[in-house]
């Protein structure tokens, strides 16, 4: 069935995208914990519907408690890493000479005889490379340390623990209702295929970011027992990390792998602990990819690793983080958006008149 191009529902959804992306640019640090508190209350609405409907827990029960838990997570998870972190980088620190002779012993030492080069790494040449860079070293501590001075910076990171909790308390008791409010913006004329396009929008979005959150949990929990079982100090820390960034394609795997095999030069004297981490993360990458994403997330979002990778740096750089928190969301309404928008445009005379 042929029709016509009709510009209402375009210039609609147009106008819609440039309010959008305008506040995201002028106000979008001051939209960080409600944007936030509107994902989680997105993600855990049918949670809330499914104790109410079953349980007969009221809507505001099941609120509070995860509010109450976010709050924990959000306290808890920061309040463990950083100490756990800032020790083992102070023991990093304190073996660089260590780390340097088993790389050589290792790494180097096996490449110059499979090459037949003469490379080798010295604690020297080390100090003239920071000492090279020692400007840009110092700005940036300086930076850091201009940073945990302002007290502006802390008193907001305070606010955000606070206040996304408080947020999403109110967007699950009211969540109904904001559905209704959007809902009733759209203009009547055209609210049939703008309710087919937030179904499908809603069906692969809430695929991804359920089933994302549970593989996240899935793969931290692997990671932190695995690394514990090899023996690696902060194994725990080091696991919550790599899974937590797992979202991220290869991201996670390489800053994990990274951070272990460098705690891993510091305090292991052989290479068969080294060889075990590698075992890990090689297990960890191939469960996840093969078996724990494909059935948690089932269809996925739509985009290959490379193109999540770059929504992630586009979105980002444009929109500071909250351009990194809108980044897979957007993108999944991008393609269903470019799906409809390819079957409409095949459906009108432009595109199936012969003459």
């Amino acid at each position: 069935m042929q029709q016509q191009i009709k510009l209402k529902p375009l210039l609609s959804l147009l106008l819609g995208t440039v309010l959008l992306f305008a506040m995201m640019v002028i106000i979008g640090k001051v939209l960080i914990p409600f944007i936030v508190a509107l994902i989680l209350a997105y993600v855990l609405d049918p949670v809330v519907s499914k104790l109410e409907s079953k349980f007969r827990v009221r809507r505001k029960f099941s609120a509070l408690l995860f509010a109450l838990l976010v709050l924990f997570l959000f306290i808890a998870i920061p309040a463990y890493l950083i100490p756990v972190l800032v020790s083992q980088f102070k023991v990093v620190l304190h073996n660089v000479p260590q780390i340097i002779a088993v790389i050589n012993t290792n790494v180097v030492a096996k490449i110059n005889t499979q090459f037949g080069t003469h490379i080798s790494l010295d604690l020297d040449d080390l100090k003239q490379l920071v000492m090279a860079n020692q400007t840009k070293i110092s700005n940036n501590l300086d930076f850091v340390s201009h940073i945990a001075r302002n007290g502006i910076i802390v008193i907001e990171v305070i606010v955000y623990v606070i206040l996304i909790p408080f947020a999403l308390f109110y967007s699950i008791i009211n969540w109904n209702n904001i559905v209704r409010f959007f809902d009733g913006l759209i203009p009547r004329s055209f609210t049939e295929p703008m309710h087919r396009l937030f179904h499908d929008v809603d069906r692969m979005l809430s695929a991804y970011l359920r089933g994302q959150m549970l593989v996240m949990v899935i793969m931290a929990s692997y990671y932190a027992i695995g690394l514990n079982i090899v023996g690696l100090p902060s194994g725990t820390a080091i696991g919550i990390i790599t899974g937590l960034l797992v979202f991220i394609p290869y991201l996670g795997i390489l800053s994990g792998l990274l951070f272990a095999i460098t705690i891993g030069l510091s305090q292991f004297s052989g290479s068969g602990n080294l060889l075990a981490i590698f075992i890990v993360f090689a297990i960890g990458h191939v469960l996840e990819g093969g078996l724990v994403t494909p059935f948690m997330v089932g269809g996925r979002i739509g985009l290959n690793p490379v193109m999540i990778i770059m929504a992630l740096m586009v979105f980002g750089k444009v929109f500071g983080i909250v351009g990194v928190l809108l980044a897979l969301p957007l993108s999944t309404i991008a393609v269903v958006l470019l799906r409809h928008a390819k079957q409409y445009y095949q459906n009108t005379h432009y595109y199936k008149d012969v003459n």
